[in-house]
């Protein structure tokens, strides 16, 4: 049951993705060529991309079938996402608080002691 059910979910995530979609409308095209053929026996394939995808949407006859072709019109569809995950608690460690006392100015510096290779890195200004 569950590997049928992961079949469909997985076939419902990848059609409802566009541009496979898109590719579906394959069949659209090429019908739609073999009409421009009948009318223009002349009409090259890149004379054909030209007119349809090139000119931005131009209003003639068959404009609703243009608008049909792959790629021509933005689709905007959900994607579905299914996340099932096991909610788990992550404790980070806690730096330690270190106070350093300077007897020079009375001043008490505050920075977190790191176990890190960059903590010596970071030290209070020193007066010399």
């Amino acid at each position: 049951m569950n590997f049928v059910l992961a079949k469909i979910l997985l076939f419902i995530c990848v059609f409802s993705f566009t541009p496979l979609k898109e590719i579906c409308k394959i069949p659209l095209l090429v019908l739609h060529y073999s009409n421009h053929l009948k009318e223009n026996p002349a009409m090259s394939l890149a004379e054909f991309f030209d007119m349809h995808y090139l000119r931005g949407m131009v209003l003639d006859e068959d404009f609703e079938q243009d608008q049909q072709l792959p790629f021509k019109t933005m689709d905007f569809t959900t994607l579905s996402v299914f996340v099932l995950s096991e909610k788990k608690d992550i404790l980070l460690p806690q730096p330690s608080l270190v106070k350093v006392y300077k007897n020079k100015l009375n001043a008490v510096y505050l920075f977190f002691k790191e176990e890190s290779h960059l903590s010596g890195v970071f030290h209070p200004p020193r007066i010399s």
